[in-house]
C-alpha cells in the first residue's frame, strides 16, 4: 500500500513540476525585469557599469554577478593581454552581440559609435569599471602598456556576427538614418 501511495505521489509531482518551473520562472523573469530595465535603459548605447571592490588590507576583491551587474545571460569569456602599447582592437561591430568589457591591468581606450552615429570615448582603467556595449556599435580599443582586457559576452562565437570593414558599417548607419526619418514623418 504504501509503494501505491509513493509511485502516485511521485506520478502528481511529475505532472506538477512543469507548471512549478514555469511558475518559478515567471517569478524569476518578473524580479529579473525591473534589474535588466535599469542596466539596458538604451540599448543603443554602450554605458560604464560601476563595480563596487570588496576591499581591506590585503587587496581587492572585483566580482561581477549575473543578472545585477551584466544586463545578459553569460555564455563565453575572452580576454586581450600582451598587445604592444598604442595598438588599436577591436575595429569591428557585431550584429547581435552583447558584450561587457572589464580592463583588468593597465588602460584601453574605447572608441565607440552607435548606428545613430552618436560617439562614445570611455577610459577602461580600474577592474571596478565595466563597459556594456550593445550590438550594432562600431568598436576601436586603444591599448596601453600591460593592458589586459576581459570580455564577457551574451553568446558563442560566430564569424557570422562580425562586422568587419566600416564600410558595410557605414551603410547599416545611413539605413538607419532614413528609416529614422521616414518614422519621425
Amino acid at each position: 500500500m504504501r509503494m501505491t501511495g509513493s509511485m502516485t505521489s511521485f506520478k502528481a509531482q511529475a505532472e506538477i513540476k512543469p507548471f512549478r518551473q514555469i511558475n518559478l520562472q515567471i517569478k524569476i523573469y518578473s524580479s529579473l525585469s525591473g534589474i535588466l530595465a535599469y542596466h539596458m535603459k538604451d540599448l543603443s548605447k554602450p554605458e560604464l557599469i560601476f563595480l563596487k571592490p570588496n576591499k581591506n588590507e590585503n587587496g581587492q576583491l572585483h566580482f561581477m554577478e549575473e543578472p545585477t551587474s551584466i544586463p545578459f545571460a553569460v555564455k563565453r569569456l575572452f580576454w586581450l593581454d600582451r598587445i604592444a602599447e598604442d595598438v588599436t582592437r577591436g575595429i569591428h561591430a557585431h550584429r547581435e552581440e552583447l558584450q561587457v568589457l572589464v580592463c583588468l591591468s593597465g588602460r584601453v581606450t574605447a572608441l565607440l559609435e552607435n548606428l545613430a552615429g552618436e560617439k562614445f570615448s570611455f577610459e577602461l582603467d580600474s577592474p571596478s569599471k565595466a563597459l556594456f556595449v550593445p550590438s550594432m556599435v562600431w568598436t576601436e580599443f586603444t591599448f596601453g602598456k600591460g593592458a589586459v582586457l576581459l570580455g564577457i559576452s551574451d553568446r558563442q562565437f560566430s564569424e557570422e556576427d562580425y562586422i568587419r570593414q566600416r564600410e558595410e558599417f557605414d551603410s547599416f548607419q545611413k539605413n538607419f538614418a532614413l528609416n529614422s526619418q521616414t518614422i519621425a514623418n
